[in-house]
């Protein structure tokens, strides 16, 4: 199965925003960008909107496609695509993850990150953001 999600790069000065998925969600204690999975019609900024809004409590604008690729994983295929969030407003909720942490992009490895999500650090630290 392939599953399309939409996820968003939150910045804040040299570090970016990630979630720890609570006990409650699939792949708990597990670490992601903020997102979500597409659903038909809505565009895929609609989406990261929407995911963002159900997720942290935050209305975001979302900025330029940072990049896609598809990654496999368990069973399914995931089409991810990344967007950067150029600003937001509100205070964070913790709707669907148990911890939030800025982060700089060196440091992914310290956290147990979704495997699909790896790749957009390493990019980053290529571009030595």
């Amino acid at each position: 199965m392939i599953i399309k999600v939409i996820a968003g790069i939150i910045y804040k000065k040299d570090k970016i925003l990630i979630g720890r998925r609570s006990p409650i969600e699939s792949l708990a204690g597990m670490w992601e960008f903020p997102g979500g999975k597409h659903e038909k019609g809505e565009t895929h900024k609609e989406c990261l909107k929407r995911e963002l809004m159900e997720e942290l409590e935050i209305d975001a604008e979302i900025g330029d496609l940072l990049t896609n690729y598809k990654y496999p994983y368990l069973e399914n295929i995931y089409d991810l695509w990344f967007y950067n969030v150029e600003k937001y407003t509100g205070d964070f909720k913790l709707n669907v993850h148990d911890k939030l942490k800025w982060i700089k992009p060196k440091d992914y490895v310290l956290y147990n990150l979704l495997p699909g999500d790896t790749p957009i650090f390493d990019m980053l630290i290529k571009n030595n953001f």
